[in-house]
């Protein structure tokens, strides 16, 4: 089983207002988006509390990180106090669920 892993270079942060009316109810709240060198490499999503959120998956190269919004303190502070940190995606063998897998932040 291959990992995936982009060691992070760079963020940008996307915060937004709640919006729970009409026929798009916006879950995830906060988009902290992963760049290796010049390519984004991932999402870190976070769900509003309470909000059903997917489960992480792979898209090319591309991790796509989803976790409840009291999260994202954890994450943005090893993000900013690490000196290196990486988001891998390593594959789980599941006969329900093809492409299966768990998205992760790990550090040296």
């Amino acid at each position: 089983m291959n990992i995936t892993e982009h060691k992070i270079d760079g963020f940008s942060v996307e915060i937004y207002a709640s919006d729970l009316k009409g026929a798009r109810t916006r879950w995830g709240q906060k988009i902290i988006r992963l760049f290796s060198g010049e390519e984004e490499v991932a999402h870190a999503v976070f769900a509003r509390e309470g909000a059903k959120m997917p489960e992480p998956y792979l898209s090319g190269r591309k991790i796509f990180y989803f976790a409840p919004e009291h999260q994202y303190r954890d994450v943005i502070d090893l993000l900013r106090s690490e000196e290196t940190v990486y988001i891998c995606w390593k594959p789980v063998v599941d006969s329900k669920e093809p492409n299966d897998g768990d998205a992760y932040f790990r550090t040296d």
